[in-house]
């Protein structure tokens, strides 16, 4: 539908009058000129009184052209421009809208929060990719699963879409069966094997810190690649207990004036 409705929108704009009249003048320009100078070489063979007119018409043809084809391009500088202050403006009224909200006011509590916790019954190295981590994802309908240690302190972010990803290659070029696939495990068939996966799921998350707002948020989740999510702690720093946390949708949602 917007393909085609983009497509309508170009098409409408290539007929535009400025356009029409840009070709037009050129058009007309470059005939005019090839016309003159031949009819001048064909009555008077003398190259003085050739060059002597086109000195002196080429320079009146020349600021005709230039004065329409600036006329025709004002007007998409003139847009361009607006669109860029425009731009500017919205992200200045984002960013003061998110400034006047704390995060605790639309983080997602930690009582509230879904997540796998680390435990002494429940160590890193039991936590099953397809039992533990996808059957919790399924189940509640979530898309990102925190991982949490024993304190509290965030270790990983999951995404669901990545763990899809590994347990289609594991099925397809491991021809594993579905049997052993519910056998594999977070840490030693992912984490120790897979470099990428695990620097994601380490990394793709930020901290803030409990007094902070929103922007702060937001500015510290643009600092990391990839990243989606804002663990808010007391004192902002990755060895300390999550109090709640804060996704992109969130800091979006709440950005709307």
């Amino acid at each position: 539908m917007s393909n085609g409705g983009d497509s309508g929108n170009n098409s409408t704009k290539g007929f535009e009058p400025r356009f029409l009249l840009a070709v037009i003048v050129l058009g007309l320009s470059i005939a005019g000129v090839a016309t003159l100078a031949g009819i001048i070489l064909a009555k008077d063979n003398q190259l003085s009184t050739a060059q002597y007119v086109l000195t002196a018409v080429l320079p009146l043809l020349g600021t005709w052209v230039g004065t329409v084809l600036a006329y025709y391009f004002s007007r998409e500088n003139f847009e361009s421009a607006s669109r860029s202050v425009r731009e500017m403006a919205e992200k200045l009224t984002l960013m003061e809208k998110l400034e006047s909200i704390p995060v605790k006011l639309k983080m997602i509590p930690r009582a509230q929060m879904v997540l796998l916790n680390i435990t002494s019954s429940k160590p890193l190295d039991e936590i099953r990719i397809v039992g533990d981590i996808l059957d919790t994802l399924k189940k509640e309908k979530r898309n990102r699963l925190p991982i949490l240690d024993e304190s509290d302190h965030p270790k990983y972010m999951i995404h669901r879409s990545m763990i899809d990803k590994f347990l289609s290659q594991k099925t397809i070029e491991g021809g594993l069966s579905a049997d052993e696939l519910k056998q594999l495990r977070f840490k030693g068939d992912l984490l120790d094997k897979d470099e990428e996966l695990r620097k994601l799921f380490e990394t793709s998350f930020a901290t803030v810190r409990e007094d902070a707002n929103l922007a702060d948020a937001k500015i510290e989740m643009d600092k990391k690649e990839s990243c989606l999510d804002v663990f808010v702690t007391k004192n902002g720093t990755r060895n300390e207990a999550v109090i709640g946390w804060l996704t992109n949708l969130i800091i979006t949602e709440s950005a709307k004036v």
